[in-house]
């Protein structure tokens, strides 16, 4: 697996936060994010690897695309404003042996804020695909008063106990998409798929993570004034007197983080039966693989548009009969004898 080091990086880091902080009240922030980001990296790793083994390559280009082009270019718009020379830049040049999908080129300038540069520009993916994650959920939400914003007031984590209701409930977020949007729309759909897409792209890459923990491991100095300058803000923010405001900062910009970090799993997690769904339709010869969308679209046009059905009923009824068409297509020898 191409990030199990980073991996088991991120559980270290968790398990020594959960223990060094024990009595504060960002505790549970702080524990949370490297557990989060860990868990992300691995589903992130385990669908993309699944992928290029099972798609074709067209098929495999046509489900990242949209990812690591936002990917890059976050990758990009980091360099630039920290003061880097780009020197070459791809948003989207798949190699799947190399398991190389893009890649930023660029120059840093000859200062003392390597390790800072290399940390900002490797997770600016993450941040990057996050708020178009957030934009593209909350755009659809205002496309129907029934569905509620996203917003960091979802994320409830001040008890440990927390965290799986609110996994769940932003979960619940994407299936109110299904149930009371109109899923006949062509723009609906792609944005859904820009979704799932863009979930993709959030987690930085290994190299990403190589070229930052190579900093830290050159840049000795800088890594050590960076954790003192983190251990001083969390200290800052739990003792500062409550006037100031810095406590309320800190824990909305956590809520963020974890926000984002929980939309992103739960779409990953969403995505294992799709990515199996789509690996079998690609899997069906010639023109009969467009058999089960079809099947999808028309039941769906049919229960809402003539027989006025509600939007749930529509969409059970249309997955019933798009799974049921799937597996003829792709198991026929259970329907047809042989001769």
């Amino acid at each position: 697996m191409k990030n199990s080091y980073t991996i088991i990086i991120f559980i270290l880091l968790a398990l020594v936060s959960w223990y060094l902080f024990s009595e504060f009240s960002l505790r549970n922030y702080i524990f949370l994010i490297p557990i989060l980001f860990a868990i992300q990296i691995l589903l992130n790793d385990l669908l993309e690897s699944y992928l290029n083994r099972k798609l074709k390559e067209r098929y495999f280009s046509i489900v990242i695309a949209p990812g690591t082009i936002v990917h890059e270019i976050s990758h990009a718009f980091a360099a630039k404003i920290t003061g880097c020379k780009i020197k070459g830049i791809s948003f989207f040049s798949p190699d799947q042996r190399g398991g190389v999908l893009g890649f930023v080129e660029y120059i840093q300038p000859r200062d003392r804020f390597h390790v800072i540069r290399n940390l900002l520009i490797g997770f600016a993916p993450f941040f990057g695909c996050g708020i178009f994650l957030i934009a593209l959920f909350n755009y659809l939400a205002q496309q129907n008063p029934d569905i509620s914003l996203i917003s960091p007031d979802l994320v409830k984590i001040e008890d440990i106990s927390g965290i799986l209701p609110t996994m769940i409930s932003i979960m619940e977020k994407f299936y109110e998409q299904l149930i009371f949007l109109d899923l006949s729309n062509p723009i609906i759909l792609l944005i859904l798929y820009l979704e799932f897409s863009i979930s993709l792209g959030t987690a930085p890459s290994s190299k990403d993570f190589g070229d930052f923990f190579h900093s830290i491991a050159k840049y000795k100095l800088q890594t050590i004034i960076i954790i003192l300058l983190i251990i001083s803000i969390i200290l800052l923010t739990e003792y500062a007197p409550d006037e100031y405001g810095i406590s309320c900062i800190m824990v909305l910009a956590f809520k963020w983080m974890i926000l984002i970090l929980m939309i992103s799993l739960s779409l990953l997690l969403i995505s294992i039966p799709l990515t199996y769904t789509i690996i079998n339709i690609t899997e069906i010869r010639g023109v009969y693989k467009i058999i089960p969308v079809l099947s999808f679209l028309l039941i769906y046009f049919f229960t809402t548009k003539i027989l006025n059905s509600t939007r749930e009923i529509s969409l059970i009824s249309s997955v019933i009969f798009f799974l049921t068409s799937l597996f003829i297509l792709r198991y026929p020898r259970f329907f047809i004898k042989p001769k």
